[in-house]
């Protein structure tokens, strides 16, 4: 196996499924461990890296390397953690090489990236100084909250672009949608289901508001779409109410995802949101309704410098420089929030991560290291 391939194994190898929403904690989550691994990697190799603080055994890596001129710096962002393992079909943390693939948790969502960046930035490292001071970030909570971004953000350098990497087939992203996600509550009056008159049932209260939410969805799919990007849209993704089935229940909660397009604004699609709720329920159906996520879409200039320079490096590698959108979001909704300018481009195929059986194309690891290294060197 080649060296890359060989790392991007030893990073499948350890767990470091998120944490942030799991009651109890189990030896396979947090990302303490693959942080460690990766800023020890990185400082055996003659790299400057550091643990960067975010939760207690949730640290970031930063890893620089010195360019030839001083000024704002060129950031290579991406995540360490993972999704669940529950329910996979293949040993998650065994990673198995065959096919012309790497299987396992992670391989494509997000460590092949990993992998390719440790590698770029090696490469840099052991040549001429690169045209600018040249940062590899390598976050926890990616998939949760960008806790570990947001970390990264508060007090990073001037940034002149950024690359975030994520599974794109190798293509360079300019867009992708953005997400707010409500967290709606009705109340209501349990009481014995032999006599339902005596208590007011949250979950009929609920419905009601979701069938709104549903006539909103249907008109969201008539609206102009984004030329990359597509429509927004919204779905509500989870219901919970009730104690027991002879219980009137007297709480009901929704989660309802709501996708942006670039040109959309979180807090006007929060006003929208309510503003149907409010016209289209019954007249006194009282609720509540909670911010969780959210994150604003990306849309880069396709004339700004970091495109022509991911776009270049692109060329050079697999003679594909067209400009792409994804429906999906990722941390570079922090970068667009901090004004920084980004652009995503990452090895395998976004319908592989998050999968029972998750893998990534060995070729494309190698040529996303190669592509990496070419954006740094400009």
């Amino acid at each position: 196996m080649s060296e890359i391939v060989d790392l991007l194994a030893e990073l499948v190898s350890i767990p470091s499924v998120n944490a942030s929403d799991c009651a109890q904690l189990e030896p396979r989550h947090g990302e303490q461990r693959i942080a460690e691994f990766v800023c020890n990697y990185l400082s055996g190799h003659g790299i400057d890296a550091r643990l960067q603080e975010w939760q207690p055994g949730r640290p970031n890596v930063v890893a620089r390397v010195p360019g030839a001129t001083s000024g704002p710096v060129l950031v290579m962002q991406t995540h360490l953690d993972t999704v669940s393992v529950d329910d996979m079909t293949i040993e998650p943390f065994e990673p198995n090489v065959t096919d012309g693939r790497v299987w396992g948790r992670g391989s494509c969502d997000a460590k092949a990236q990993v992998a390719g960046m440790m590698t770029a930035l090696i490469a840099v490292a052991a040549g001429p100084p690169p045209p600018q001071d040249c940062l590899l970030v390598v976050v926890s909570d990616e998939e949760y909250g960008h806790g570990g971004v947001i970390r990264y953000l508060e007090d990073a350098p001037e940034i002149a672009g950024a690359i975030v990497g994520e599974p794109t087939s190798l293509k360079v992203v300019v867009a992708h949608k953005g997400a707010l996600r409500p967290r709606l509550i009705t109340r209501g009056l349990s009481a014995h289901s032999s006599d339902p008159a005596n208590g007011v049932n949250a979950i009929y209260k609920m419905a009601r508001l979701i069938s709104v939410l549903d006539d909103y969805s249907q008109e969201l799919s008539t609206r102009e779409p984004h030329p990359l990007v597509d429509g927004p849209t919204l779905s509500v993704g989870t219901v919970h109410g009730g104690t027991a089935v002879n219980v009137v229940p007297d709480s009901c909660e929704a989660l309802v995802d709501r996708r942006l397009i670039p040109g959309e604004e979180i807090d006007a699609v929060w006003d929208e949101i309510k503003t149907a709720l409010d016209a289209g329920a019954p007249e006194g159906l009282d609720y509540e309704m909670e911010g969780t996520i959210r994150d604003c879409p990306v849309e880069t200039d396709d004339q700004h410098p970091v495109v022509l320079r991911a776009q270049a490096a692109a060329r050079a590698v697999h003679g594909d420089d067209a400009l792409r959108g994804v429906p999906y979001g990722s941390d570079a909704s922090q970068f667009q929030e901090a004004g920084v300018p980004v652009v995503l481009c990452g090895a395998g195929d976004i319908a592989q991560a998050h999968t029972a059986d998750e893998w990534v194309a060995i070729d494309q690891v190698e040529m996303v290291a190669e592509l990496y290294e070419a954006f740094l060197r400009g």
